[in-house]
């Protein structure tokens, strides 16, 4: 099945003409212009090339060397890409070399750590920037930013199948597979009658551990609908428990609701969030989704 999710990957060029009279150029070339690092929980650190699969790859296709210095910086609250906020901890990401000459028609190979605070809370998305600057023997420079992404959590499940495939396990039941968030998705909204309920149900003859958790990637038996998009942070998706023991022929309730930040930039959309609801003894697990659909109200002038 096909899977979907909501992040990507692309490379930069810059080019800066320079000088008065017959131009010379002094170009640049980045692998990312945007990298998402993945989940990460506190206490735990991230590298660029472990996350990406490669390291940060800055080329100088230009004729003369060029000078590269890497630079770490929090973006502006109002530039932030939606779902994220800007990394508070710049000077915990070490970029390694953070100096170093790179020769015409080569590259340099960039690496970068992250270290998350252990007392920093799950459930945030953050973004920070990597500036790459080169710098020519006359002095004149150019930068390309890479756009850097993690989210602070536990690893959320994805959409690939486990070895062997998931089970069919058809007593396990999971209903409603899609709802509706009638009330307030705000952030600090009363959450203890908001959402929507589900039940469980095993009419197996196992007994069944049952994880619920959200989910940033799936597959098509997650359907959204036309006009809505995912929302930009899967986490903002909760259930009133994590993992439920189900006993054979018991059924268990749990409660999904949305907590969106109140700001402006998230006013009048309509989004999907997906959970991936897992059953398990021990052995291969069973997966079933579930969509909460929301629609956040407008704001007011001045709200």
């Amino acid at each position: 099945m096909k899977a979907h999710s909501a992040s990507s990957i692309g490379a930069i060029v810059g080019l800066a003409l320079l000088g008065a009279g017959p131009s010379r150029a002094l170009s640049l070339r980045s692998s990312a212009a945007e990298a998402f690092l993945g989940d990460v929980s506190p206490g735990a650190s991230v590298s660029y090339s472990r996350a990406t699969g490669a390291r940060l790859r800055v080329e100088n296709p230009g004729p003369d060397a060029v000078r590269l210095e890497l630079k770490v910086v929090s973006p502006r609250a109002d530039a932030v890409k939606d779902g994220f906020e800007p990394w508070p901890y710049p000077e915990r990401v070490r970029a390694a070399p953070a100096r170093t000459e790179v020769k015409p028609g080569a590259a340099a190979e960039e690496d970068l750590e992250v270290s998350v605070p252990k007392n920093m809370s799950a459930g945030g998305q953050y973004e920070f920037d990597v500036l790459a600057t080169g710098f020519d023997r006359a002095g004149a420079s150019l930068t390309l930013k890479t756009r850097t992404l993690l989210s602070i959590g536990a690893p959320l499940p994805d959409a690939r199948e486990p070895d062997g495939g998931f089970a069919d396990r058809p007593g396990f039941q999971l209903s409603p597979d899609a709802a509706d968030q009638r009330e307030s998705p705000w952030e600090g909204a009363p959450a203890a009658s908001a959402g929507a309920p589900l039940k469980l149900v095993n009419a197996g003859d196992e007994d069944l551990t049952v994880t619920l958790s959200p989910a940033r990637e799936w597959t098509d038996d997650a359907r959204l609908r036309d006009g809505e998009e995912p929302a930009p942070n899967p986490r903002w998706l909760h259930f009133d428990s994590a993992s439920i023991k189900l006993r054979a022929g018991a059924i268990a309730r749990a409660r999904a609701w949305a907590s969106i930040p109140r700001e402006k930039r998230y006013a009048g959309r309509k989004w999907a969030l997906v959970g991936a609801v897992e059953a398990a003894n021990g052995g291969r697990r069973t997966r079933r989704y579930f969509v909460l659909h929301v629609s956040t109200p407008d704001m007011e002038q001045g709200e």
